[in-house]
């Protein structure tokens, strides 16, 4: 599928291009940081919505994806409070919703009993799976206007993007 018609993007780009006091942007790499910026927005808003159907706030995705993809190293809540980048008052708030929805536990830490480890349930490591199935299944939707050979040239190009922003990710 090619889309020759040009959009709302291009418009916005063309009349910044036509102000006389707009000297440094390139319209094309304006073009494209837009257009990124446009879909990451979008994809947020369509992920959030599928979580709602699980249930979950896109916070507590975040810290049950930390602990189920991090397999067997334990997690406090100061360490994951660091990891999603929010303070600890707010990840106690998260802690405590997916605690009282029985998706994690906080327990002893075996290695020094005056801390705590977050681990999730069963429960929590259920969702977890039938929620990422459901982000899955929307992203592929998502994609699905691209070929698998366009998919893979963008994931490419992205890949080679994102890696001159070079910020430790």
């Amino acid at each position: 599928m090619k889309v020759t018609e040009p959009d709302r993007i291009d418009r916005i780009v063309e009349r910044l291009a036509e102000l006389p006091a707009v000297e440094r942007v390139e319209p094309l790499a304006e073009g494209i940081c837009d257009r990124i910026s446009v879909i990451s927005r979008r994809l947020m808003l369509r992920s959030k919505a599928s979580l709602d159907d699980f249930g979950i706030s896109w916070r507590e995705w975040q810290v049950l994806t930390n602990l189920v993809l991090g397999g067997e190293t334990p997690r406090s809540p100061s360490d994951l409070a660091s990891t999603l980048m929010v303070t600890t008052g707010a990840m106690t708030n998260v802690l405590d919703r997916l605690a009282e929805g029985d998706l994690i536990r906080r327990v002893r830490n075996p290695a020094d009993r005056r801390s705590v480890i977050v681990e999730p349930t069963d429960a929590g490591v259920q969702l977890w799976y039938a929620a990422v199935n459901g982000l899955g299944a929307h992203e592929a939707e998502v994609v699905s206007v691209l070929t698998k050979s366009e998919q893979e040239q963008l994931n490419s190009l992205l890949r080679k993007l994102l890696s001159g922003l070079a910020d430790g990710d």
